[in-house]
């Protein structure tokens, strides 16, 4: 077989080139993780939130409180879920919400512009007391990212990468990411909408 592979030095190259590759990927993407600190917050973020209509459920930080509040009277098509990713467990914990009880049904009524204007806050049991930051970045350097697979650059995602448009919502810091469960969308970028980083339990 040595003599085999000597004697037909192209075929040994197009069989070794793509292991080494392979090899090389794997060592380049686990050093990272080995270098870098994993997270020390919880961060907060929500899915299926569509910032763009002012009708439905809206979510904010205000002086380090989150604050959950239903604008208008019309039931809204969508409701988004809110969700605290635990970085040292690597659990995740739907945080549950009510919705007003009297909405109107979409398209049952005319909804008066004071109406459409109504604001109504939404008490989440699961957040009283959190201090959160809003931040881009986390205190320990972590940044909350949306990553669009089948666009990156490095030729390893052109290698091992096979979809256009789905979307990764992760962690990263210094090359390091951490993908969060429940985030990714098969081809919408704004709908995982970040909250903050706990900073207090």
């Amino acid at each position: 077989m040595k003599s085999f592979f000597r004697k037909n030095p192209t075929i040994t190259f197009g069989l070794g080139l793509p292991l080494l590759l392979v090899v090389v990927f794997l060592l380049v993407s686990g050093i990272p993780a080995l270098l870098v600190a994993p997270p020390q917050y919880d961060v907060l973020y929500a899915t299926g939130f569509y910032n763009n209509n002012t009708n439905g459920v809206q979510v904010s930080v205000v002086n380090q409180q989150v604050q959950i509040f239903y604008q208008g009277n019309v039931a809204g098509y969508q409701k988004p879920r809110l969700w605290r990713f635990s970085p040292k467990t690597g659990g995740v914990r739907e945080i549950a919400y009510m919705l007003p009880p009297d909405l109107v049904p979409p398209g049952k009524a005319l909804v008066p512009p004071v109406d459409a204007a109504k604001i109504t806050s939404l008490e989440v049991p699961d957040l009283a007391g959190l201090k959160v930051d809003s931040s881009s970045i986390a205190p320990d350097g972590y940044e909350f990212s949306a990553e669009m697979n089948g666009y990156r650059s490095d030729i390893f995602t052109g290698l091992f990468y096979s979809s256009r448009y789905r979307n990764d919502v992760v962690l990263t810091k210094n090359g390091r990411s951490i993908r969060l469960p429940n985030a990714s969308n098969a081809y919408y970028s704004d709908n995982t909408h970040f909250i903050g980083w706990v900073v207090t339990p």
